[in-house]
């Protein structure tokens, strides 16, 4: 073992990790299969040596403009900075380095259409990574052309295990392949799933506690409701500067990037679309339940006395130059930070931009529809980063192929719930953005209890426009879904039937 890397291995001792090299030399991989996977150390891990060959993922970031949205640095980091996350993602993958003999590498593409960057580089036969890393919708809309590999096919890899997580793959498998996939390498499942901030001092001056009860002992009450949560929202509305007009300088009781409250419809278990028995998807949320979902959301989202959207924000003028904030979303909840709104929707991400916040804030998950509902329900968003494998196998190294994949992703995966996991969920979010013990057991309910929504995460949009369209003007909600009803489930039949072929198109290329 170089110096560098025991040097390497005593920087990591002082994160409390201990990593052991495991290499045999060879001219081919030696892969030695042991049973009884444990999430509790290394053992029943297979061994290999993959000759310090590359282990690349393709990292297809949608812009270099601002913020990196959506993406996340959480699959490679060249040393120890002394930045948690960094530093956490370098050991995890000098940990996998150490097991395998191999050089995990990023290949990074700053490009808005996946579709092109994967066509390009199969055409010009640049198969250079093992696995692809980028927005949901974008690969999900991908999954037709056959660019992707089913995740079944790898070998030594446990979709049981916890790091793997095994709700999420009900929702991403499509006819019994898995094209897409998240697991614990990536912090996306939970940086991008839905909850509602609210800030405590507004709670306080509106005597919301003393009327409500506490946020917290709702929610672990099943009480947190939707009918409470909208009560909780026309509690808040002053005009401070006495302008007659409730605008953004004054307090309200919402700030939503969504301007009709669609939202409503996951959180009450509404699910747009519908797995069949026999694996096709037909749309499933126009019902009485929803029709009445929209009557209760409609009175208080159309009314800006007391919820704010974004556009609202910008419409009133300031957003130019964001006012110092890095983009113009940043500006608008910059009014929740600044105390001008009791909710705002979000996710873990958006924490980072709370950290100079003079009131204090905590999280909840967004509302049960009623307390007969078992489960409160966190959405992922669509444009969140997920996994895929090309469908072809690189040619540029010789140990490269499904059996080496798949050994790679289970141990990085395994290793990232112990390394990364816990510097993100615990240091970084419970300890240095959540105020209390309390936030944290909102954030641990709000994990569990994420889903995938189908049509979005493959990237038929139109079905949560028409979602939107129905909340956005209730009267027409009806006439609306059935003028549009005949054309969406046709286009997830076509999908389907799309993702169906590429069995017998990969039959007919095998042979």
């Amino acid at each position: 073992m170089k110096l560098t890397r025991i040097i390497s291995l005593i920087l990591a001792a002082l994160m409390c990790l201990t990593f052991l090299a495991s290499c045999a030399g060879g001219d081919e991989p030696i892969v030695i299969t042991n049973s009884g996977n444990d999430t509790g150390s290394d053992e029943g891990f297979v061994d290999a040596d993959y000759e310090q060959e590359d282990f690349t993922f393709l990292y297809i970031k949608h812009s270099d403009v601002g913020k990196d949205y959506y993406g996340g640095d959480y699959i490679y980091a060249e040393t120890y900075t002394g930045d948690t996350i960094s530093d956490a993602v370098y050991a995890r993958n000098l940990a996998v380095e150490e097991k395998y003999n191999v050089k995990i590498n990023q290949l990074l593409e700053v490009n808005g259409d996946p579709a092109a960057l994967i066509q390009k580089k199969i055409m010009s036969g640049e198969f250079d990574h093992d696995v692809i890393y980028g927005w949901a919708y974008k690969l999900g809309a991908c999954i037709p052309e056959n660019f992707f590999a089913d995740f079944n096919q790898l070998s030594n890899v446990d979709f049981t295990q916890d790091y793997w997580s095994p709700s999420a793959m009900e929702d991403l498998t499509i006819n019994d392949k898995l094209y897409l996939c998240i697991n614990d390498i990536s912090m996306n499942k939970l940086e991008w799933a839905d909850l509602i901030f609210y800030n405590k001092n507004i709670a306080e001056d509106y005597n919301i506690n003393t009327e409500f009860g506490s946020f917290y002992d709702l929610v672990n009450d099943g009480k947190w409701t939707l009918d409470v949560f909208l009560k909780m929202v026309q509690s808040v509305s002053n005009d401070l500067n006495g302008d007659g007009i409730i605008g953004k300088d004054d307090v309200f009781g919402m700030l939503d990037g969504s301007a009709n409250g669609s939202w409503a419809a996951a959180c009450s278990d509404v699910q747009l679309t519908t797995k069949n028995d026999d694996g096709s998807y037909s749309l499933s949320f126009y019902n009485e339940k929803l029709l009445g979902i929209i009557d209760k959301i409609y009175p208080v989202y159309s009314n800006n006395k007391y919820v704010k959207d974004y556009d609202d924000i910008w419409s009133e003028g300031g957003v130019d130059g964001n006012g110092g904030y890095s983009d113009q979303w940043e500006y608008a909840r910059s009014f929740f930070t600044t105390d001008h709104s009791l909710f705002c929707t979000g996710s873990a991400y958006i924490t980072s931009e709370f950290r100079n916040m003079t009131s204090s804030y905590g999280i909840i998950p967004f509302p049960k529809y009623d307390e007969n509902q078992e489960n409160y329900y966190a959405g992922v968003s669509c444009l969140a980063s997920i996994f895929a494998l090309p469908a072809t196998v690189r040619n540029d190294v010789s140990t490269a192929g499904m059996e080496r994949t798949g050994t790679i992703l289970e141990y990085m995966a395994y290793k990232s719930n112990e390394i990364l996991l816990p510097d993100y969920y615990e240091t970084l979010l419970k300890g240095q953005r959540l105020d209390t013990e309390e936030d944290s057991q909102m954030l641990d309910i709000i994990r569990s209890s994420v889903r995938y929504q189908f049509s979005a995460t493959v990237g038929i949009e139109s079905v949560g426009e028409l979602l939107d369209n129905m909340f956005a003007k209730p009267t027409t909600a009806t006439s609306t879904y059935k003028r549009s009803e005949k054309k969406l489930q046709k286009a997830l039949d076509d999908y389907y039937s799309e993702v169906i072929m590429l069995d017998s198109k990969n039959n007919t290329t095998e042979k």
